[in-house]
């Protein structure tokens, strides 16, 4: 931690140099937890922040050890909002919460509170704090440091993708903190492939210097990551994958594509086309979700937005499709706004036609059954599907 209590005052390390702080200590000064009023001890070393820490981790319920990476974060994103807001404070105790803002910044018309997250905890927790700051009228922004692994495309473990954002302009979009850079990489436009894969937009580099609160967005084109081939590449090898690692017998969903009479290897490519931007929400390779869609109501007479979002909802409900935990996020309509995007597309590639409310198909279901029959089908769909991707 950065700040104690001395002589009853709140005393924040950063603001002192290492010089006036050995002095401190040589004259015996003595520092205690504004939370505990445990005694601290104060560690200066020639690398590492200034910083205190309790004799035992057990000492404190708020304050638990803080890595050096957490310790620097906080340093350089109090520099930089005090630079930009007159009332900031560090590591300040919210009383009716019972819990510590690692930054907290009170405006004229917000409060806001800065949560640094360098290590990992449960989801559960990150939707506590959040909940429990917006009933008090504060803000939470989340922010985190760990490290990420990116080399074709952005992997994310659940707990990184917790931290998933939206905005019109850079859809669904991750911010990473990189303290010991001193900047900010800016993921967008993500795109899952897999449950745990994103193709992105190549990150954004933002000074921690040009941050703000809220986060203004550097005005540069986007080139957006999404092509035909990698669709196509991406959609294959997870049908590949599903095939060679899963057993028809005891796969859930195998078990309901064979036992229709259809070819999971065959199935249309309007089976598993991406619902961009929304349909992030859902855990499950688009070719599982849109089919489970397909087998209970598209292959019907008649199709309604209505009808698709009562299989999802009822798929949800048995535990066939997972939707992602985002709790930065809103869900309102989610559910809706991918039932929407989903019967758009397949109008667009003229697979369906709207007839007022409902959507008709325009012939008859008919999955191809060997290998010819696919490539066929395969020559008449990506001309279509290659003409929606330019738009998107």
């Amino acid at each position: 931690m950065l700040t104690a209590l001395f002589n009853q005052q709140l005393f924040t390390t950063i603001h002192y140099s290492r010089e006036e702080l050995r002095g401190l200590r040589r004259r015996g000064a003595s520092f205690v937890c504004p939370h505990c009023s445990s005694v601290l001890t104060m560690k200066i070393g020639s690398r590492n922040i200034p910083h205190f820490a309790h004799m035992s981790q057990a000492d404190c319920e708020l304050v638990k050890g803080e890595t050096l990476h957490h310790l620097l974060s906080k340093q350089l994103l109090y520099d930089r909002v005090s630079s930009l807001h007159a009332r900031v404070s560090l590591e300040h105790y919210i009383r009716e919460l019972k819990q510590v803002a690692d930054i907290y910044v009170k405006t004229d018309t917000a409060e806001i509170a800065i949560e640094i997250q360098c290590s990992t905890i449960p989801i559960s927790e990150i939707v506590r704090r959040t909940h429990g700051y917006h009933r008090q009228g504060i803000t939470p922004f989340w922010i985190l440091t760990q490290p990420l692994k990116s080399k074709k495309l952005l992997s994310l473990t659940t707990f990184q993708q917790a931290f998933i954002r939206y905005s019109p302009h850079l859809d669904y979009f991750l911010l990473q903190f990189l303290p010991d850079r001193s900047i900010f990489q800016l993921y967008s436009h993500l795109l899952p492939v897999s449950g745990t894969a994103f193709m992105s937009a190549a990150p954004i580099i933002i000074p921690v210097s040009e941050f703000t609160l809220p986060p203004s967005i550097p005005d540069v084109s986007v080139l957006h990551p999404y092509s035909l081939s990698h669709w196509y590449d991406y959609r294959t090898k997870s049908i590949y994958n599903r095939i060679h690692y899963n057993n028809a017998r005891t796969d859930v969903f195998l078990r309901e594509v064979y036992g229709e009479g259809d070819t999971f290897l065959y199935l249309p490519l309007y089976i598993g086309i991406p619902v961009i931007p929304h349909g992030i929400h859902i855990r499950n390779h688009e070719v599982e979700w849109q089919y489970y869609v397909w087998k209970d109501c598209l292959k019907g007479d008649s199709i309604s937005e209505e009808s698709v979002c009562r299989v999802l909802d009822r798929r949800i409900a048995k535990g066939h499709i997972e939707l992602r935990s985002l709790p930065l996020l809103k869900r309102d309509e989610v559910i809706k706004r991918i039932a929407s995007g989903y019967l758009r597309l397949l109008e667009q590639v003229q697979v369906l036609s709207k007839i007022n409310d409902t959507y008709q198909l325009t012939e008859p279901w008919s999955c191809p059954d060997h290998f010819s029959a696919f490539e066929k089908h395969k020559h008449d769909f990506f001309p279509k599907w290659k003409h929606i991707l330019k738009k998107l």
